[in-house]
């Protein structure tokens, strides 16, 4: 009874952890969803309005260049300079070439609609383009000095639209924006007359004709001391009053652009994006739609609130069906371990059932089971291995019992004069004795060409003595390098079975030993050629010699093969060592290893 009292304890403690867990991670969830939503909200209006904002700036800054284009061009352009020094009258040929010079510069400006008029006048005189709808018969020479912002205009030091948009005093109902610019002698600075330029509201009215935007979202324009607000596609003056209370410039997609939050005389906050145009104090403004920022709002809070009851709910029920789940599968897997610790490794199937407790079941009795396979493993494995001694004891013993046959052999064929048999008993049981001393890699070049001769006595009687075989050593330190076991042989076989037998007649193998040039790392090589003058072979063969295995007799030497040699030179050594073959088809054939200078070091 104490321990079901226990367990029920810990299944209440449980219960209430993990809802607990869960009513506080969705606390927190919501918390943080709402907080990196209404943040990612905002700048994704932020920056939405500021990319749509800078691409109207960029349709009205063509325009506004377009017309500095203009206005340059009438303070710059020689003709005019000469009209305005020249004073002549609007009959004369040089007030005809000059309007005419005018009008083709007007005429090829692509915002020349925006341009209502322009009129250059002297002092007495003036040349103007304008449209027959717009043109006056006032004289502009008398009028313009007139107008209560010429002096300030003209004197400004620089180009701008400071003077805001006023009515057109040429034309009612028409709003503009005036641009007077002196315009100097030919070739000095003195002040000799001046342009007269109206730019139309248009210039910013008409592509703000296709922007689209909420109707609470505001499109301001400001112009100097002048502030504008777009209104029934028109703009109206007002007066900026508002308090600036959070600057969000971290928020801008260009450095140039200023994102503030203000609040107006109402209390309202809004957050106004404003981005510079191509002339000075001059600035387009849009203020973010308050109702699309709280409408997304409150669609993602009621998401939010519809996927936390869910969770909530989902998580109770998944309380209770586990709280169900728990109680008899551990009860059963505590006696299983119990049984197990008494020494039962039986297999009980009641307690593998189909969810994560029946996993852990079928591991428990997998694990016991794996128990009592481990112990029958260990002791065939321990039979096996004594049987796997025995085996090596005895593959260690035949080799030296045909070995010592052979020395029996030998001595036999002394006794009775047969020298030739004497000779290869000895050959033969020198090879196997070699053989027998066991899997050791590298051995001194020295003992490579005494099994090397060895092998060739043996072949030597059995081609009758018709092959020689020579053995040229250039530095006698060549003799205590080491090479690997094994590596010569194959290339003196291949040069008998596959260069002289061919022949058909007496042939000469010479094996050269001596020192290569030093390599790059200064690491000396050693070259062993091995050279017969027997059929050849041709460039096909000497590719397919070093790419794959020769099919010919099964002996123990002819087993390793020559591509067998250069593959194992290659992975003692490294790529840069191994074979490489000459030949030519009915001379000779040289088979060339190349192996590092390394001594033998002399154990004491």
């Amino acid at each position: 009874m104490k321990h079901i009292y226990e367990f029920g304890n810990i299944q209440k403690r449980i219960l209430i952890v993990t809802l607990s867990c869960i009513v506080g991670m969705c606390l927190i969830v919501s918390s943080a969803s709402y907080y990196i939503f209404h943040n990612y909200l905002q700048q994704n209006m932020i920056h939405s309005t500021q990319i749509n904002l800078q691409l109207l700036s960029d349709t009205i800054d063509s325009s506004i260049n377009d017309v500095y284009r203009m206005v340059l061009f009438c303070q710059t352009n020689s003709e005019i300079a000469t009209y305005i020094k020249n004073n002549p009258t609007p009959d004369s040929r040089l007030a005809v070439t000059t309007y005419d010079r005018m009008i083709e510069e007007y005429n090829n400006n692509p915002h020349k609609t925006y341009i209502p008029r322009v009129a250059v006048i002297t002092k007495d005189h003036f040349l103007q383009i304008c449209d027959a709808a717009y043109s006056t018969t006032a004289d502009l020479a008398e009028i313009v000095p007139t107008l209560p912002y010429f002096d300030s205009l003209l004197s400004n030091s620089s180009y701008n639209f400071s003077i805001g948009l006023i009515a057109d005093p040429f034309r009612k109902n028409r709003i503009v924006i005036p641009i007077i610019r002196p315009i100097t002698y030919k070739y000095t600075s003195v002040q000799g007359g001046y342009l007269f330029l109206e730019v139309s509201s248009d210039l910013f009215t008409a592509p703000l004709s296709k922007y689209s935007h909420a109707e609470d979202s505001n499109i301001y324009l400001t112009m100097s001391d002048h502030n504008y607000i777009l209104n029934n596609g028109t703009f109206m003056e007002i007066s900026a009053s508002y308090e600036i209370t959070d600057t969000l410039t971290d928020a801008s997609l260009h450095t140039d652009t200023s994102i503030v939050q203000i609040k107006d005389n109402d209390g309202k906050k809004r957050v106004i994006v404003t981005t510079p145009l191509d002339i000075p104090d001059c600035y387009l403004s849009q203020s973010i739609s308050s109702h699309e920022f709280q409408t997304q709002q409150r669609l993602f809070l009621a998401l939010l609130c519809g996927i936390l009851v869910g969770i909530l709910a989902i998580g109770i029920l998944l309380i209770i069906i586990m709280n169900q789940m728990i109680h008899i599968p551990v009860a059963k897997l505590r006696s299983k371990i119990q049984r197990i610790a008494g020494g039962d490794f039986s297999r009980d199937p009641n307690i593998e059932w189909n969810h994560e407790l029946g996993d852990i079941g079928r591991g428990i009795n997998n694990l016991s089971e794996s128990v009592t396979l481990l112990m029958n493993k260990r002791i065939k494995d321990e039979k096996q291995k004594r049987d796997l001694e025995y085996q090596m004891l005895q593959s260690q013993i035949n080799p030296h019992f045909i070995y010592n046959t052979l020395n029996s052999i030998k001595w036999m064929a002394t006794i009775q004069g047969a020298t030739g048999i004497s000779q290869m008993s000895t050959a033969l049981a020198r090879l196997l004795k070699s053989i027998s001393k066991g899997t050791q890699l590298l051995v001194p070049i020295r003992e490579e060409l005494s099994l090397l001769e060895d092998y060739f006595t043996i072949q030597n009687y059995r081609y009758g003595g018709t092959i020689t075989f020579d053995i040229i050593v250039d530095h006698d330190d060549i003799y205590d390098s080491k090479i690997i076991k094994f590596t010569l042989q194959p290339l003196v076989e291949n040069a008998i079975f596959h260069g002289i037998e061919p022949k058909g007649s007496v042939g000469t193998i010479v094996l050269h030993a001596y020192y290569e040039t030093v390599t790059e790392d200064d690491m000396c090589t050693i070259c062993i050629d091995v050279t017969d003058n027997g059929v050849g072979m041709s460039s096909e063969k000497m590719a397919q010699v070093l790419s794959m295995r020769q099919d010919t007799r099964a002996d123990f030497f002819q087993e390793i093969g020559i591509c067998n040699v250069h593959r194992r030179l290659r992975y003692e050594f490294g790529d840069r060592y191994g074979i490489t073959i000459k030949s030519t088809v009915g001379e000779f054939t040289t088979m060339s290893i190349h192996i590092p200078k390394q001594q033998i070091t002399q154990e004491t």
